[in-house]
């Protein structure tokens, strides 16, 4: 069955209403008729009864006026009752039918001989009058008859009123249904347009929503087919707005996308239109003004050079960045799914290319796009078929130059792709949740393999397991590690979490209740690429923090200005009693500079690159060996 529209159905009400207002207009009419004709009978047969008693009572009191042809009594009789009724006249006739005597309250012809056909009781009513008729008897002979004739003004006069009662009563009660309904259908149309605004209009930007979205877009489509135009499609996503939301609220998360969206609409032409179609996610209809071309590569510019701004609410600033991509109609798609779909390729691409910029979409993009798909369908088997491993890179201590640790590392060996980076798949597994499934299951793989390194002699190594944004919002997340550790045996000591700052500062009272939990079983704790987001010593001394481990893009810029930055970390985090690990350590002169800076340990391809667990062993057999023979020599 077809469903109707919402305009149909409201279209289709509005005829409903007035076929009902016609329909009650219509009963009342017939109602109040019925009603005037069953008063009319019943006032009619009340006053023909009302007459009858009193030409009863004129018949009781006439025979000797008869019997004694007695016309002064017989007309004082008449006068005197018809002074006090509504009567036009009032007669006796002999039982022959000749007039006795007569008395008329106004000048009207009257009675001399009585009709032969009314020489019985009984009564006739006209359209003026009602003539009634009694026979007077004595000993059950007939003497003669009474005959009283009343005009029927006073009648109608009262019928009229009743009449006039109900036709009023009815109207009114019209009038009122009538306003009733036209004042429900008033709030009917504004509750419609209520519903189509909301349909169609995002609450928070007030711009217009997903719906209204694909909608503008189909039309703008249909119109550039005919007259062979261009439509463009900018489509954006906020950079870790998630962010924003979890550590200032929902209400500041709002007010930003307020200002960034007010900021869309000064950048963009009075021709397009700007749209938010999601959580974060923001579009831009391009449309063709004149002969000129459609421009998406500069409205991505501006948009991103617009951005650079920073938003201020309250006291607080805030830096927002947006990974753009568009793509061109009729060129890259011929309709409008197709075209939202090149854009979104584009969009991921500009992702993957680290965020903050802008991509066209290319042909090739379609390929990386259905490469993602691929693997979101394979990476929902690989825990099933066994296809993922974790690689070990050592950490590597400056004073001692022995092997203290090592950070697990998940790869990905698919049947078809081959070994997967796990820059490609981590991020397909934090969207599609997999990343708890996969987190659980790399936390037991790596404890499982420190326990069995212990038993191969190397007991004092830390086995470092990163931690998802995902994963730190499981409620299960303290029971399944202390779980893990129970199971595998491993020392609590030997374990090391390391979490993004990122993450840290998502949910930070609920985090710090975690860490404290993890630190009370024993487990270190570590802040992994520090100084890449809310680096200070204030949050710093909040969270139960063993080690920060600072970002490899410092370490590798030591020579363009990152080495103060260095210094600055190691120096505030040992006054805080924290051991610093750097990470992506690849040249000599690197490892110098942070000897030179008492950096505790290091970790980089100048040592190892990430080894699978028994080439790993092999490695630290060799590192001891190194050792033992320095210490010899």
């Amino acid at each position: 069955m077809k469903k109707e529209s919402f305009s149909q159905l409201m279209l289709r009400a509005r005829g409903e209403g007035a076929g009902s207002l016609f329909a009650a207009g219509l009963a009342l009419l017939v109602s109040s008729i019925l009603m005037i004709l069953f008063l009319s009978l019943m006032m009619r047969t009340d006053l023909i009864n009302e007459q009858l008693i009193k030409a009863r009572i004129i018949a009781a009191n006439s025979p000797a006026v008869l019997l004694f042809e007695d016309r002064d009594a017989g007309r004082e009789m008449l006068s005197s009752f018809a002074m006090s009724q509504p009567i036009e006249d009032a007669s006796l006739f002999f039982s022959n039918g000749k007039l006795l005597v007569q008395y008329s309250g106004e000048d009207s012809p009257a009675f001399d001989v009585l009709p032969e056909a009314w020489r019985q009781s009984h009564y006739k009513f006209g359209m003026r009058q009602l003539i009634v008729v009694q026979s007077v008897s004595v000993d059950g002979k007939d003497i003669g008859y009474v005959v009283l004739r009343f005009g029927l003004g006073h009648f109608y006069q009262r019928l009229l009123g009743y009449v006039s009662m109900i036709l009023i009563v009815a109207l009114a009660a019209f009038l009122i249904m009538k306003f009733s309904l036209s004042r429900m259908e008033k709030m009917v149309n504004k509750a419609e347009s209520n519903l189509e605004y909301l349909a169609h209009t995002d609450p928070i930007t007030q711009l217009p929503n997903r719906h209204a979205f694909n909608k503008k877009l189909a039309e703008s489509l249909e119109l550039a087919s005919q007259c062979r135009g261009e439509v463009g499609l900018v489509l954006l996503d906020l950079d870790n707005f998630k962010v924003v939301n979890d550590t200032m609220g929902h209400q500041c998360g709002d007010e930003l996308l307020r200002m960034f969206a007010q900021r869309l609409l000064e950048t963009t032409r009075s021709a397009d239109t700007v749209c938010r179609i999601g959580g974060d996610e923001f579009v831009v209809i391009v449309s063709r003004i004149g002969r000129t071309s459609v421009d998406v590569l500069g409205i991505s510019k501006r948009i991103l050079t617009v951005m650079a701004e920073p938003f201020k609410i309250g006291v607080h600033e805030f830096f927002l960045t947006a990974s753009v991509g568009s793509s061109l109609y009729p060129w890259d798609a011929g309709d409008s799914e197709t075209l939202i779909r090149k854009a979104d390729a584009a969009m991921y691409s500009a992702k993957l290319k680290g965020k903050n910029t802008f991509e066209t979409f290319m042909p090739e993009m379609d390929q990386i796009a259905q490469r993602r798909l691929a693997l979101e369908n394979s990476l929902r088997r690989a825990l099933e078929r066994n296809e993922l491993v974790l690689h070990y890179q050592p950490q590597i201590d400056l004073r001692s130059r022995k092997v203290v640790g090592a950070e697990a590392l998940m790869r990905w060996n698919h049947p078809e792709y081959g070994l997967v980076s796990p820059a490609e798949f981590i991020p397909v597994a934090e969207e599609t949740g997999l990343i708890v499934a996969l987190g659980k299951w790399a936390l037991q793989a790596a404890c499982q393999q420190a326990a069995a390194w212990n038993e191969a002699g190397f007991t004092s190594m830390r086995i470092a397991v990163n931690l998802s944004a995902r994963q730190m919002r499981d409620p299960d997340l303290m029971q399944y590690i202390e779980n893990i550790i129970r199971l595998t045996g491993l020392p609590p000591a030997q374990l090391e979490l390391e979490i993004t700052e990122g993450i840290m500062m998502e949910n930070v009272h609920s985090n710090i209740k975690l860490l404290h939990g993890l630190q009370k079983e024993g487990i270190c704790l570590a802040i992994d690429d520090f100084g890449t987001g809310y680096s200070s010593m204030a949050y710093l001394k909040r969270f139960p923090i063993d080690q920060l481990k600072i970002d490899r893009s410092f370490v590798q810029d030591i020579h363009a200005g990152s080495d103060a930055i260095i210094g600055a970390i190691l120096a505030m985090a040992h006054s805080l009693g924290i051991s610093v690990v750097a990470e992506g350590v690849e040249t000599e002169d690197q490892l110098h500079f942070l000897e030179s800076m008492a950096c505790d340990s290091v970790q980089g391809f100048y040592f190892s690159r990430p080894l699978p667990s028994d080439q790993f062993l092999a490695y630290c057999q060799e590192m001891a060996a190194e050792s033992s023979r320095q210490l010899a020599s």
